[in-house]
């Protein structure tokens, strides 16, 4: 699995499972995609089917996901989570 740093100039490879790095990383992360976990903090916009990230990449969201996420997303929001944009 690579682990991609909001500067685009690091790549950190790890062995863990993404279910392993979902529980290390804690709730400053979203799991929007089996493939993606995106940093909370990091996160620019969002529509639909994607989440868009300050680094300007694009990550897929899952249809089925969309409403949980603005749900945990929100909730980042209101419990003191901080966007970067």
């Amino acid at each position: 699995m690579e682990v991609h740093t909001t500067d685009m100039e690091e790549v950190i490879e790890s062995y863990a499972t993404m279910d392993e790095l979902e529980g290390q990383l804690g709730d400053g992360f979203y799991r929007c995609h089996r493939g993606y976990l995106v940093n909370m903090a990091h996160i620019a916009r969002y529509d639909a089917d994607s989440i868009f990230l300050s680094s300007g990449e694009k990550v897929y969201l899952t249809r089925k996901k969309h409403k949980e996420f603005v749900k945990a997303y929100m909730w980042y929001l209101q419990n003191g989570g901080v966007s970067c944009v």
